[in-house]
Protein backbone atom coordinates (compact mmCIF):
# COMPACT_ATOMS: atom_id res chain seq x y z
CA UNK A 1 0.00 0.00 0.00
CA UNK A 2 1.20 3.46 -0.51
CA UNK A 3 2.17 5.86 1.75
CA UNK A 4 -0.61 8.01 2.85
CA UNK A 5 1.32 11.12 3.61
CA UNK A 6 -1.37 13.96 4.15
CA UNK A 7 -2.92 11.40 6.67
CA UNK A 8 0.22 10.40 8.28
CA UNK A 9 0.62 14.27 8.37
CA UNK A 10 -2.85 14.43 9.99
CA UNK A 11 -2.05 12.00 12.70
CA UNK A 12 1.54 13.33 13.68
CA UNK A 13 -0.12 17.03 13.91
CA UNK A 14 -2.93 15.43 15.98
CA UNK A 15 -0.60 13.54 18.17
CA UNK A 16 1.88 16.71 19.02
CA UNK A 17 -1.14 18.92 19.96
CA UNK A 18 -2.38 16.31 22.08
CA UNK A 19 1.22 16.06 23.99
CA UNK A 20 1.28 20.03 24.19
CA UNK A 21 -1.26 19.99 26.92
CA UNK A 22 0.72 17.51 28.46
CA UNK A 23 3.96 18.41 30.71
CA UNK A 24 5.73 15.29 28.93
CA UNK A 25 8.50 17.32 28.00
CA UNK A 26 9.88 20.90 28.40
CA UNK A 27 8.36 23.14 25.64
CA UNK A 28 11.84 23.89 23.80
CA UNK A 29 12.29 20.00 23.82
CA UNK A 30 8.68 19.44 22.82
CA UNK A 31 9.30 22.03 19.62
CA UNK A 32 12.46 20.03 18.69
CA UNK A 33 10.70 16.68 18.61
CA UNK A 34 7.86 18.89 16.56
CA UNK A 35 10.09 19.32 14.03
CA UNK A 36 12.27 16.46 14.02
CA UNK A 37 9.15 14.08 13.50
CA UNK A 38 7.54 16.73 10.80
CA UNK A 39 11.31 16.49 8.81
CA UNK A 40 11.24 12.94 8.86
CA UNK A 41 7.73 12.80 7.49
CA UNK A 42 8.69 15.03 4.72
CA UNK A 43 11.41 12.49 3.73
CA UNK A 44 9.40 9.61 4.00
CA UNK A 45 7.50 10.62 1.65
CA UNK A 46 9.57 10.78 -0.96
CA UNK A 47 10.54 7.04 -0.21
CA UNK A 48 9.40 4.94 -2.90
CA UNK A 49 11.97 1.86 -2.44
CA UNK A 50 11.69 -1.41 -4.65
CA UNK A 51 12.53 -4.40 -2.85
CA UNK A 52 12.09 -7.19 -4.90
CA UNK A 53 11.69 -10.95 -3.72
CA UNK A 54 15.61 -12.03 -4.92
CA UNK A 55 16.51 -9.25 -1.98
CA UNK A 56 14.82 -10.78 0.40
CA UNK A 57 15.18 -14.19 2.27
CA UNK A 58 13.72 -17.32 1.31
CA UNK A 59 10.18 -17.00 2.97
CA UNK A 60 10.18 -20.41 4.67
CA UNK A 61 13.23 -19.36 6.57
CA UNK A 62 11.80 -16.11 7.22
CA UNK A 63 8.51 -18.24 9.20
CA UNK A 64 10.90 -20.29 11.28
CA UNK A 65 12.83 -16.77 12.31
CA UNK A 66 15.31 -15.73 10.30
CA UNK A 67 15.10 -12.01 8.76
CA UNK A 68 14.04 -10.75 5.49
CA UNK A 69 17.13 -8.34 5.47
CA UNK A 70 20.00 -8.29 7.76
CA UNK A 71 20.45 -4.92 8.97
CA UNK A 72 23.94 -4.07 7.22
CA UNK A 73 21.48 -4.85 3.49
CA UNK A 74 19.29 -2.49 3.83
CA UNK A 75 19.99 -0.44 1.00
CA UNK A 76 20.37 2.99 2.30
CA UNK A 77 20.75 6.03 0.07
CA UNK A 78 23.76 7.81 2.44
CA UNK A 79 23.00 11.31 0.42
CA UNK A 80 19.60 11.63 1.16
CA UNK A 81 20.32 10.11 4.63
CA UNK A 82 22.95 12.92 5.02
CA UNK A 83 20.71 15.53 3.71
CA UNK A 84 18.45 15.01 6.40
CA UNK A 85 21.17 14.94 9.30
CA UNK A 86 21.85 18.33 7.54
CA UNK A 87 18.10 19.60 8.38
CA UNK A 88 17.81 17.77 11.35
CA UNK A 89 21.71 19.30 12.73
CA UNK A 90 20.31 22.87 12.06
CA UNK A 91 17.25 22.16 14.50
CA UNK A 92 19.61 21.33 17.08
CA UNK A 93 21.76 24.55 16.76
CA UNK A 94 18.90 26.25 16.96
CA UNK A 95 17.37 24.42 20.65
CA UNK A 96 18.32 24.21 23.89
CA UNK A 97 21.68 25.77 24.90
CA UNK A 98 23.61 22.42 25.82
CA UNK A 99 22.28 21.17 22.66
CA UNK A 100 23.92 23.77 20.64
CA UNK A 101 27.10 23.36 22.53
CA UNK A 102 26.85 19.68 21.75
CA UNK A 103 26.30 19.90 18.27
CA UNK A 104 29.37 22.17 18.14
CA UNK A 105 31.50 19.61 19.29
CA UNK A 106 30.09 17.01 16.85
CA UNK A 107 29.80 19.71 13.80
CA UNK A 108 34.11 19.95 14.62
CA UNK A 109 34.86 16.57 14.85
CA UNK A 110 32.63 15.69 11.36
CA UNK A 111 34.68 18.38 10.01
CA UNK A 112 37.87 16.84 10.53
CA UNK A 113 36.14 13.29 10.23
CA UNK A 114 36.36 12.17 13.40
CA UNK A 115 33.92 10.50 12.24
CA UNK A 116 32.53 11.03 8.97
CA UNK A 117 28.84 10.93 8.73
CA UNK A 118 28.69 7.53 7.10
CA UNK A 119 30.92 6.15 9.25
CA UNK A 120 28.56 6.78 11.67
CA UNK A 121 25.64 5.97 9.08
CA UNK A 122 27.41 2.63 8.49
CA UNK A 123 27.87 2.37 12.84
CA UNK A 124 24.19 2.41 13.63
CA UNK A 125 23.51 -0.40 10.47
CA UNK A 126 26.30 -2.26 12.62
CA UNK A 127 24.20 -2.04 15.60
CA UNK A 128 27.45 -0.86 17.04
CA UNK A 129 26.14 1.12 19.86
CA UNK A 130 29.55 1.50 21.43
CA UNK A 131 30.67 3.60 18.76
CA UNK A 132 27.98 6.12 19.82
CA UNK A 133 28.48 5.68 23.73
CA UNK A 134 32.37 6.59 23.18
CA UNK A 135 31.52 9.54 20.93
CA UNK A 136 29.25 11.20 23.64
CA UNK A 137 32.24 11.21 26.01
CA UNK A 138 32.88 14.11 24.07
CA UNK A 139 29.36 15.80 24.79
CA UNK A 140 28.80 14.76 28.43
CA UNK A 141 25.71 17.47 28.11
CA UNK A 142 23.99 15.48 25.80
CA UNK A 143 26.04 12.15 25.29
CA UNK A 144 23.17 10.59 22.91
CA UNK A 145 23.07 13.29 20.87
CA UNK A 146 24.90 12.00 17.66
CA UNK A 147 23.26 8.95 17.88
CA UNK A 148 19.76 10.33 18.05
CA UNK A 149 20.48 12.67 14.96
CA UNK A 150 21.91 9.59 12.62
CA UNK A 151 18.76 7.39 13.61
CA UNK A 152 16.35 9.96 12.99
CA UNK A 153 18.03 10.93 9.38
CA UNK A 154 18.10 6.88 8.33
CA UNK A 155 14.56 6.57 10.15
CA UNK A 156 12.61 7.54 6.83
CA UNK A 157 14.38 5.02 4.69
CA UNK A 158 14.22 2.12 7.18
CA UNK A 159 10.91 2.90 7.93
CA UNK A 160 10.12 2.71 3.74
CA UNK A 161 12.47 -0.31 2.99
CA UNK A 162 11.09 -2.42 6.06
CA UNK A 163 7.34 -2.06 4.96
CA UNK A 164 8.05 -3.07 1.47
CA UNK A 165 9.87 -5.96 2.32
CA UNK A 166 7.31 -6.66 4.82
CA UNK A 167 5.21 -6.95 1.89
CA UNK A 168 6.35 -9.98 0.93
CA UNK A 169 5.59 -12.11 3.63
CA UNK A 170 1.65 -13.57 3.77
CA UNK A 171 -0.99 -10.96 5.14
CA UNK A 172 -2.51 -10.52 8.44
CA UNK A 173 -0.25 -13.47 9.73
CA UNK A 174 0.59 -13.38 13.51
CA UNK A 175 4.20 -13.50 14.17
CA UNK A 176 5.65 -15.90 16.05
CA UNK A 177 9.12 -14.37 17.58
CA UNK A 178 9.23 -11.28 19.55
CA UNK A 179 12.08 -10.32 16.76
CA UNK A 180 11.12 -7.62 13.80
CA UNK A 181 10.48 -10.18 10.93
CA UNK A 182 12.62 -7.86 8.84
CA UNK A 183 15.59 -7.04 10.39
CA UNK A 184 15.41 -9.37 13.50
CA UNK A 185 16.19 -6.50 15.83
CA UNK A 186 13.90 -6.07 19.20
CA UNK A 187 10.48 -3.94 19.80
CA UNK A 188 10.39 -0.91 21.90
CA UNK A 189 6.84 -0.26 21.95
CA UNK A 190 3.56 -2.32 22.05
CA UNK A 191 -0.36 -1.48 20.60
CA UNK A 192 -3.31 -3.25 21.16
CA UNK A 193 -5.65 -2.23 17.84
CA UNK A 194 -9.03 -3.79 16.44
CA UNK A 195 -11.95 -4.46 18.95
CA UNK A 196 -9.69 -8.31 19.32
CA UNK A 197 -6.97 -6.11 20.43
CA UNK A 198 -4.36 -7.29 18.11
CA UNK A 199 -0.92 -6.95 19.71
CA UNK A 200 1.19 -4.55 17.24
CA UNK A 201 5.47 -4.55 18.15
CA UNK A 202 7.33 -1.72 17.12
CA UNK A 203 10.77 -2.20 15.80
CA UNK A 204 13.51 -0.58 17.54
CA UNK A 205 15.62 -0.37 14.47
CA UNK A 206 13.46 0.31 11.06
CA UNK A 207 10.21 0.89 13.31
CA UNK A 208 8.12 -1.51 11.17
CA UNK A 209 5.01 -2.13 13.07
CA UNK A 210 4.09 -6.24 13.15
CA UNK A 211 1.66 -8.40 14.75
CA UNK A 212 2.42 -10.72 17.09
CA UNK A 213 1.46 -12.84 20.04
CA UNK A 214 -0.40 -11.37 22.86
CA UNK A 215 0.87 -13.34 25.31
CA UNK A 216 4.63 -13.55 25.32
CA UNK A 217 7.81 -11.62 26.40
CA UNK A 218 9.63 -10.17 23.28
CA UNK A 219 12.99 -10.47 24.51
CA UNK A 220 12.95 -13.41 25.51
CA UNK A 221 9.75 -15.40 24.34
CA UNK A 222 8.62 -16.96 27.89
CA UNK A 223 5.16 -17.42 27.48
CA UNK A 224 3.98 -19.19 31.06
CA UNK A 225 1.67 -16.35 32.09
CA UNK A 226 2.67 -16.52 35.78
CA UNK A 227 6.17 -15.65 34.83
CA UNK A 228 4.48 -12.66 32.58
CA UNK A 229 2.91 -9.25 34.72
CA UNK A 230 1.36 -6.09 34.01
CA UNK A 231 1.23 -2.83 35.65
CA UNK A 232 -0.54 0.58 34.96
CA UNK A 233 -0.44 4.02 36.26
CA UNK A 234 -3.80 5.96 37.58
CA UNK A 235 -1.69 9.11 36.01
CA UNK A 236 -1.36 7.54 32.22
CA UNK A 237 -4.33 6.29 31.05
CA UNK A 238 -4.14 4.29 28.17
CA UNK A 239 -0.74 2.69 28.88
CA UNK A 240 0.69 -0.59 30.88
CA UNK A 241 4.04 -1.49 31.61
CA UNK A 242 4.29 -5.79 30.83
CA UNK A 243 7.17 -7.02 32.25
CA UNK A 244 8.94 -10.67 32.53
CA UNK A 245 10.01 -12.30 35.59
CA UNK A 246 12.18 -14.71 33.61
CA UNK A 247 14.52 -11.82 31.85
CA UNK A 248 13.88 -8.62 33.81
CA UNK A 249 12.66 -6.83 30.86
CA UNK A 250 9.71 -4.67 30.24
CA UNK A 251 7.79 -3.35 27.06
CA UNK A 252 4.78 -0.63 27.25
CA UNK A 253 2.08 -1.10 26.03
CA UNK A 254 -0.48 1.50 24.78
CA UNK A 255 -4.49 0.79 24.35
CA UNK A 256 -6.53 3.69 23.24
CA UNK A 257 -9.01 1.75 21.74
CA UNK A 258 -11.64 3.02 24.29
CA UNK A 259 -10.07 6.61 24.45
CA UNK A 260 -10.37 9.03 21.70
CA UNK A 261 -5.89 9.81 21.81
CA UNK A 262 -4.02 9.39 18.55
CA UNK A 263 -1.54 7.10 18.45
CA UNK A 264 2.01 6.85 16.95
CA UNK A 265 4.59 4.35 18.82
CA UNK A 266 7.47 6.85 18.24
CA UNK A 267 5.66 9.84 20.25
CA UNK A 268 3.45 7.28 22.67
CA UNK A 269 6.80 6.04 23.88
CA UNK A 270 7.98 9.68 24.97
CA UNK A 271 4.27 10.48 26.30
CA UNK A 272 4.65 7.63 28.96
CA UNK A 273 8.36 8.32 30.29
CA UNK A 274 7.28 8.15 33.37
CA UNK A 275 5.89 4.36 33.19
CA UNK A 276 10.05 4.02 32.34
CA UNK A 277 11.14 5.49 35.50
CA UNK A 278 8.57 3.52 37.38
CA UNK A 279 9.69 0.08 35.59
CA UNK A 280 13.13 1.07 36.49
CA UNK A 281 12.36 1.58 39.81
CA UNK A 282 11.31 -1.68 40.28
CA UNK A 283 14.45 -3.09 38.46
CA UNK A 284 13.25 -3.87 34.95
CA UNK A 285 15.18 -2.75 32.30
CA UNK A 286 14.25 -2.30 28.79
CA UNK A 287 16.91 -3.78 26.50
CA UNK A 288 16.65 -1.46 23.26
CA UNK A 289 16.72 2.26 22.67
CA UNK A 290 13.57 4.64 22.39
CA UNK A 291 13.31 5.57 18.64
CA UNK A 292 15.07 8.91 20.00
CA UNK A 293 18.20 7.53 20.53
CA UNK A 294 18.41 7.06 24.01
Amino acid sequence: MPFDAPKASRLLEKKLAAMSGRPVLPAAMLRLVADTSRAQLAARAGETPDITADMVADIERVLRGAPLLSREAFPVDAARAEALFAALSRLVRASEPHLAEAMAVIDAALAAGEPDVRTAFSRHLAGDDAFFAAFGQATPQAPRLLGFLVQAALTPQLSAIAEAAYAHLPKDRVWNFGQCPVCASPPYMARLVDKVGARHLSCSFCQLEYRAKRLMCPYCGEEDHTKLEVFTAPDEPGYAVHVCLRCKSYIKTVDFRELDRPSLPALDDLESLTLDLAAKGQGYGRPVLSAWGF
